[in-house]
């Protein structure tokens, strides 16, 4: 037997709503959901854009700073190499300025003797670890002392320069010993070795 599906619609009672509908604001509710995600989105969209910059710029300043460090490494090694050459360069002048022959100074000591004054003896030695210089050694058999201002006087004469002067009488000889400096009399401004300190100094 079949059942009409008109008849049984007849059948049914009208009944009232469970629940009234949503209030008009409510239906806002997914809308602002759907913004936010949204706006979440392009939040997330543009601190990731900024994160990937940032860590550009970053690995940029970071290729930069090696290559000023490298930059500076080389201009360290540059410099050491240059003061090398310069400190060089200083020895040789004043090996060239202290290499003069030594017998216009020698002939001059000897000249300044007195007839009263003798010399006992007579050394004359360049310092191996500074050119410039000499180490003069000089026993007299005098019985004044003038006698060794008047060769000291000579030996100025000569451009040399006496420093660390040692005077002492050894059995009645004078014995004299100093460091003498040659200076270049027609040179102006500061020595060989001031000018290489002057540079090599920062």
């Amino acid at each position: 037997m079949q059942i009409i599906a008109d008849q049984i619609d007849d059948l049914k009672t009208d009944r009232k709503d469970i629940t009234p509908a949503l209030p008009m604001i409510f239906r806002l509710v997914p809308i602002l959901f759907y913004g936010a995600l949204a706006f979440l989105l392009i939040i997330g969209a543009v601190a990731f854009w900024n994160a990937r910059v940032a860590t550009q710029k970053r690995d940029a300043i970071k290729q930069r700073i090696t290559s000023l460090q490298a930059e500076i490494a080389k201009t360290k090694a540059d410099r050491a190499a240059l003061e090398s050459n310069i400190r060089e360069a200083a020895d040789l002048e004043s090996w060239v300025l202290a290499s003069m022959p030594l017998q216009p100074l020698i002939v001059a000591i000897v000249r300044s003797m007195d007839p009263q004054s003798s010399i006992v003896d007579l050394k004359l030695e360049r310092d191996a670890e500074t050119p410039s210089q000499l180490r003069l050694g000089l026993r007299l058999n005098t019985n004044s002392d003038q006698q060794l201002e008047d060769t000291l006087e000579v030996i100025r004469r000569m451009n040399y320069r006496e420093f660390s002067p040692t005077q002492t009488r050894v059995r009645g000889d004078l014995d004299y010993r100093a460091s003498l400096l040659w200076q270049n009399p027609h040179a102006q401004g500061p020595t060989p070795a001031e000018r290489a300190q002057e540079i090599v100094q920062p």
